[in-house]
């Protein structure tokens, strides 16, 4: 794994890369997405299907313009998480059971558990400007309906559950912190695994509401608990 490439980033917050069992690709990175790599990373001739995610920073949020966001992460808990939702990707859990195959899958692999090819999730770390990408979700499987149902479940569970934090900037010259990485039920437990020093600086940052009726009950339980924003990208 690299260094950081600037001190004012912690030392925790670092490029790394980790694969998987399948042969899946996670990876976070201070340097810009390539949607040809993560596609070329998931290419196989046996795949008719190969959907790309690209979440890039909008130019504004809730009426204020946007001039860019900052990521950094844990990096070692982070790509650990990632490498196990690859890995779970190849079994049922992306796909609610009233989910039948496609209507062209060979019969032969109608009941295998693992639906799909290939994965890659790459996440930016560092400042990301305003149209530029911040995640790139590529996944391949014989048939198009598997990968938009495993694409979409990757990015929802790395908003959720991935130790990555991100700083929102705004023209007036102020900002808002947020995690990424919340556990819906329990957001106190994805802090869990960081060194104290990682920990003690996040616990007062504000947790997204990737789910409003999380944020919802947050806030009517303890208004002070309420996330400050949901995602920016998206």
């Amino acid at each position: 794994m690299a260094e950081a490439p600037s001190s004012r980033y912690p030392p925790t917050s670092i490029d790394g890369e980790l694969g998987s069992r399948s042969g899946d690709v996670v990876r976070l990175t201070y340097a810009e997405l390539d949607e040809r790599e993560a596609l070329n990373h998931v290419a196989d001739d046996g795949a008719g299907a190969n959907v790309l995610f690209s979440g890039t920073t909008r130019d504004s949020f809730k009426g204020r313009q946007v001039t860019k966001l900052e990521y950094e992460a844990y990096t070692t808990l982070a790509l650990k998480t990632l490498q196990r939702l690859v890995e779970k990707a190849h079994t049922s859990a992306p796909f609610p059971s009233s989910l039948p195959p496609s209507i062209n899958a060979d019969p032969a692999a109608i009941n295998s558990e693992d639906r799909i090819t290939r994965c890659y999730v790459a996440h930016r770390l560092g400042e990301v400007g305003v149209g530029e990408c911040s995640i790139l979700i590529a996944v391949s499987s014989p048939h198009r309906k598997e990968a938009f149902v495993v694409a979409e479940w990757l990015l929802e569970e790395t908003k959720k559950n991935v130790a990555v934090w991100k700083r929102e900037f705004y023209a007036s010259g102020q900002s808002i912190e947020a995690l990424d990485g919340a556990d819906s039920t329990n957001p106190s437990s994805s802090l869990a695994g960081l060194p104290a020093a990682n920990r003690d600086s996040k616990e007062d940052w504000s947790w997204k509401a990737n789910f409003p009726s999380h944020s919802d009950s947050l806030a009517s339980q303890n208004p002070s608990k309420a996330p400050h924003q949901k995602d920016n990208i998206c």
